[in-house]
């Protein structure tokens, strides 16, 4: 028989859900995943929305339409959780294509009772990998509309709960499967001792490649800071009085702005945009919980007790270095976002030309992510000016 799978994890972060967000409406030009079928995207489909939509923005959106606390909200609230439904390809294989867009109904429907219709977000069938499956989201908002994804979520025999819930429903629908978790979901808890050693290994050594990087990349961002103070290669569009501006070159009284050259511009971009390929390094890395893995690794193959003690000190020795690179990619988010904005605020025209140069970085799948990275970086300054502005509603 056949097995029913519902899992939900909280989402830390606007840059979270935009990865999920790129992943789930696949608006990535290449993926790191070899199961997806390419050919086969086109079959995707959510049954909420009729095309892509921007899920920070709808996250708060609803927010700002239903929260009805008295508090703040905090900077670091959950504000988004994903959800996972599926079966295994046996059961898929029993259903024709009718049959299996009802049976994702059927499912979101369940959703939407569990978390309030009002909060959902997004449900994205994907028919384009190996098992069909449907990615939910939701904003934990509560009954009375506080923001709490510790209420909506529980602890874990409310997860053990819910997929109770969950298969006794589908069941009542006539799909007749069983509870339990999919082999996919649990094979890496299952992994040769020796196997996962090596590849421990191999993450740490990579960590110290992106933090190298990462400093590189530092280095050279505040070279150019520096450059534009001291920098007279500057054009003006008005011959006025002027006075000392913000990088010690003149500035027009009439509009405040000074207009940058396209050369400065350009090494600017290269800067910034180079370090997609750092954040793609630090996403992988920072998506394996090396420590979490090793405790429920322990704790379900008793038989490699003997080298429970090696391991801690390795899993010690990795949660310490991935504490420091997030210290150095949060100094990294800061620089950039603080260059973003200077730019933007200082250069007339300037959002024209960076959107610009980030569609033309996007048509081009040796520069896509480059593209990709500036969009990042642009989106990561406007929630930041939402957030605080939200604050700022709340106050009075």
């Amino acid at each position: 028989m056949s097995y029913s799978i519902l899992r939900v994890e909280r989402v830390k972060g606007s840059g979270n859900t935009k990865g999920l967000q790129k992943h789930n409406q696949r608006e990535n030009n290449n993926y790191n995943n070899k199961d997806i079928r390419h050919e086969d995207t086109h079959k995707n489909y959510d049954l909420i929305n009729e095309k892509n939509v921007d899920y920070n923005k709808l996250i708060a959106d609803k927010i700002d339409a239903n929260y009805t606390g008295n508090r703040k909200i905090r900077a670091d609230a959950i504000r988004h959780v994903e959800g996972i439904i599926t079966s295994d390809q046996k059961f898929f294989n029993g259903l024709n294509e009718r049959e299996m867009s009802q049976f994702f109904k059927d499912s979101l429907d369940f959703v939407k009772q569990e978390y309030g219709e009002e909060n959902v977000l997004y449900a994205t069938v994907h028919l384009d990998e190996k098992v069909p499956h449907m990615h939910f989201g939701f904003v934990p908002l509560t009954e009375d509309g506080r923001l709490s994804a510790k209420e909506k979520l529980g602890n874990k025999k409310a997860m053990t709960e819910l997929q109770d819930r969950f298969n006794q429903y589908v069941n009542t629908r006539g799909y007749n499967l069983e509870r339990g978790t999919a082999k996919q979901v649990s094979e890496r808890e299952h992994k040769d001792m020796d196997k996962y050693k090596k590849e421990t290994e191999y993450h740490k050594r990579e960590l110290q490649t992106v933090k190298s990087d990462l400093e590189k990349l530092d280095r050279q961002l505040n070279a150019h800071i520096s450059d534009l103070r001291v920098s007279s290669d500057f054009e003006y569009e008005n011959e006025v009085e002027v006075k000392k501006g913000l990088f010690t070159a003149r500035e027009e009284l009439e509009t405040g702005r000074k207009v940058i050259s396209a050369e400065e511009f350009e090494r600017i971009r290269q800067t910034v945009s180079s370090a997609r390929d750092v954040l793609d390094d630090y996403e992988k890395i920072r998506e394996t919980d090396f420590f979490k893995e090793n405790e429920e690794l322990k704790s379900k193959n008793m038989k490699y007790a003997a080298f429970s003690i090696e391991i801690d000190k390795e899993n010690k020795k990795l949660k310490k270095e991935h504490e420091e690179y997030k210290e150095l990619f949060t100094k990294y988010q800061k620089l950039t976002r603080g260059l973003y904005t200077t730019l933007r605020d200082s250069f007339q025209g300037f959002d024209k030309v960076y959107d610009n140069i980030s569609n033309k970085l996007q048509q081009n799948d040796k520069t896509a992510v480059f593209g990709q990275f500036m969009d990042f970086v642009k989106e990561e300054v406007r929630e930041q000016e939402r957030t605080k502005q939200r604050d700022i509603d709340i106050e009075r």
